[in-house]
């Protein structure tokens, strides 16, 4: 199904150009993409992790006060040069040793910078190998959801588009219609005026061209509506112009397309729905490891070099430079990592409940989607039949309502037989491609389930 909807590209018919403007314009379609290239953003932010990083850290402080220490110099040294100096004197030397004055040492400098560079990276951290693992899986679940958006537009465009083309044929039947009554009409008049009818005959002519009249309007409308919403799909102006496949619904035309639309093929692609639910649970998966990784320890580096001082002068003393291996290992959180783990092991087991779940569900629909386009053709072998039948006696009717050899009821019967078996053929033709837009989509290669492991919580 991919490579058929890739293949869109090469446009060969009206539909397929239609296909072509939707996909490059269609709103929900870009903003799908624009899901996954977050989803990619996420991944390059976790590996970018392994890589070292590299920071300047610069400070500048001025302080004035804070807390000293004391050091009580002149306590401690004065008392013992007091004692040298007198002996000195009494040798008649002078006095050699100061004064000292006690010491008040301020903790904060009045200036100081601190300017470094310091590189960081991790040597062991086993919950990031697992979070990247889990993002990559979880950026492919997205790329299956755009998949699936994409797939899901072309089924709707088609669907759209034989849904105008059914209105657009229901018009026009309608209006064939409307033109043999209006001629009904005309011969009832003439034959009124010839003494060869009553006047219930132009009057009973007159409601029937009003009665298919007011269902042409409603026809016409909702054509007009079926339009608006294709437009709105392909994401085109107002009131743009849809063109339509010339078919003249002709036997051999319809035998033709009778081959086209037989469910042969057997689907070899997976569905995006459930490719989107395995990644997304192979992402939870992941998820669930780096929660159990938790509980290991993890290691990193870090290199810190630069200058120091009261001021910006790089003299001598004033640079270092340092390395450091940093573990850490968290013994002891009260339960915060079990409950983690707890509550992706749940994610985990709704994930996969959902996922065979949607696998029944894809099952059926393929089955009902080829069921419901077989019966479709079907239909269209009856009403077939029965459009022929219905011309035929409508053509007899005519020619008998023109020598005045029929009622006007058995020619009002002949002609509303006819009108219905065209609409009748008319609505299971476009029905068929309908149901086989939705065969298109359904038909997937879908795996059985496996077992429901985990379905109890």
């Amino acid at each position: 199904m991919a490579a058929q909807i890739e293949s869109v590209a090469l446009a060969t018919t009206p539909l397929d150009a239609y296909l072509n403007d939707a996909i490059a314009n269609n709103p929900t379609l870009a903003q799908a993409s624009f899901e996954v290239e977050a989803e990619r953003q996420r991944l390059e932010n976790l590996r970018a992790r392994f890589y070292p990083s590299l920071a300047l850290q610069a400070r500048a402080s001025v302080a004035e006060g804070g807390r000293t220490i004391d050091f009580p110099a002149g306590d401690l040294l004065n008392p013992v040069y007091s004692a040298l100096n007198a002996q000195a004197m009494a040798n008649g030397q002078p006095a050699q040793f100061p004064t000292v004055q006690n010491q008040s040492i301020p903790l904060l400098r009045p200036t100081e910078q601190d300017t470094r560079l310091i590189v960081r990276g991790p040597i062991y951290e086993p919950v990031l190998d697992r979070q990247v693992l889990a993002q990559t899986q979880a950026m492919n679940a997205q790329e299956a959801a755009r998949q699936q958006v994409k797939e899901e537009l072309v089924r709707d465009l088609k669907t759209a588009y034989w849904q105008f083309a059914q209105a657009k044929a229901r018009e026009n039947i309608l209006q064939v219609s409307v033109r043999t009554l209006q001629e009904n009409e005309r011969v009832n008049a003439v034959l009124y005026k010839a003494g060869e009818t009553t006047l219930d005959a132009p009057r009973r002519a007159e409601a029937e061209t009003l009665e298919i009249q007011v269902a042409l309007r409603e026809a016409s409308t909702q054509a007009l509506l079926a339009q608006e919403y294709f437009n709105l799909l392909r994401h085109a102006p107002n009131y743009s112009n849809v063109a339509l496949p010339d078919e003249e619904l002709t036997p051999p035309e319809i035998r033709t397309l009778l081959d086209e639309l037989k469910p042969n093929t057997q689907g070899s692609t997976p569905a995006p729905a459930l490719t989107r639910l395995e990644r997304s649970l192979a992402a939870q998966r992941a998820q669930l490891d780096a929660s159990r990784a938790a509980y290991k320890p993890t290691l990193g580096y870090s290199i810190e070099g630069g200058y120091q001082g009261r001021d910006y002068s790089t003299g001598p003393n004033t640079g270092f430079a340092s390395a450091s291996v940093v573990l850490n290992w968290t013994l002891a959180d009260a339960g915060i990592r079990s409950s983690e783990v707890a509550r992706s092991q749940a994610q985990v087991q709704a994930l996969e409940a959902r996922t065979r779940h949607v696998n029944r569900q894809l099952q059926l629909a393929k089955l009902q989607a080829r069921e419901n386009l077989l019966v479709s053709l079907d239909n269209i072998q009856a009403r077939i039949s029965q459009r022929a039948a219905a011309e035929e006696s409508l053509r007899i009717n005519e020619r008998k309502r023109n020598a005045g050899e029929t009622t006007q009821v058995e020619f009002l019967s002949a002609e509303q037989s006819a009108t219905r078996a065209r609409l009748g053929l008319a609505t299971a033709v476009y029905q068929a491609r309908i149901d086989h837009a939705v065969w298109q989509y359904n038909n997937r290669n879908i795996p059985e389930p496996g077992p429901q492991e985990g379905a109890q919580p």
